[in-house]
């Protein structure tokens, strides 16, 4: 650009624009193996033959194609982008719109999951206490919670930039983004590059996510009325994975005798 200003990138709300690419730019995630890592901790942990599932932050619903297999699922977003294009991918769902800490549902359920570090964007440690005390109002007693947080303050690494490129060779996709601290959380900004009807197209998204440690998310737990755990994922993050129940006897199912308590002599 000649003789005048060169403007600078617009700052959009986050994932206002990036919805539309989200799926091909998370194109390397197994959510099928991630997905069966739930399953597996649900039938560990949950309630017996837990029917019902409440994915918060599900974005475009990833998670929920193959959970959907197994359960009854709805999915909670609280931007209505990702939800447009989750409702298009998996038309006989249920979807709706809500924000983590104050969405306010008529039923209970059996599982409620927040994953991919969705957790991250609550503001502040009474925020974090506040959202899990929804998660445990929304539970049936006996009901498990499974978290996948963001970073911890130690393994977050300000100042480092990284790079990822994704679509194909018609449509290609780029996005690099700058990382800092400010006021204990991680600040980073996403620059897309995109391609789009013979264009470049470039905006920039801004994610400010809370740094807690381990011990500081056990209490946000706790605090909320949940019984956690801390364990490993398996999931290519890696970030470690946070289980939790609603204490209280699960209804039995149907079919299934309560177990017998035995006589003393």
């Amino acid at each position: 650009m000649t003789g005048g200003k060169r403007r600078n990138p617009t700052t959009v709300r986050t994932y206002r624009r990036s919805a539309q690419v989200y799926d091909r730019v998370y194109a390397w995630k197994n959510y099928r193996v991630e997905a069966l890592r739930i399953r597996e901790l649900i039938h560990r942990f949950g309630p017996p033959r837990a029917r019902t599932l409440l994915d918060v932050a599900c974005g475009t619903g990833s998670h929920l194609e193959y959970l959907s297999r197994w359960y009854d699922t709805t999915g909670l977003d609280a931007s209505s982008e990702m939800l447009r294009v989750a409702r298009k991918k998996l038309p006989g769902l249920r979807f709706e719109r809500g924000s983590m800490q104050r969405f306010r549902l008529a039923e209970r359920f059996d599982v409620i999951t927040c994953l991919f570090s969705a957790i991250g964007h609550v503001r502040s440690r009474r925020d974090l206490v506040r959202t899990l005390q929804n998660f445990a109002r929304h539970l049936n007693p006996g009901g498990l919670v499974i978290v996948e947080p963001w970073l911890t303050p130690d393994r977050y690494r300000a100042g480092s930039v990284h790079l990822a490129t994704s679509g194909t060779p018609e449509q290609p996709i780029a996005r690099m983004n700058s990382s800092w601290r400010r006021n204990g959380r991680s600040v980073m900004d996403m620059h897309y590059l995109v391609a789009q009807h013979g264009k470049v197209v470039h905006w920039v998204e801004r994610h400010n996510l809370a740094l807690f440690d381990v011990p500081t998310q056990l209490r946000a737990f706790r605090a909320a009325g949940l019984i956690p755990r801390h364990i490993p994922s398996r999931f290519t993050t890696k970030r470690g994975l946070y289980v939790a129940t609603l204490p209280g006897a699960p209804a039995i199912p149907r079919g299934r005798r309560a177990p017998q308590r035995r006589r003393q002599r």
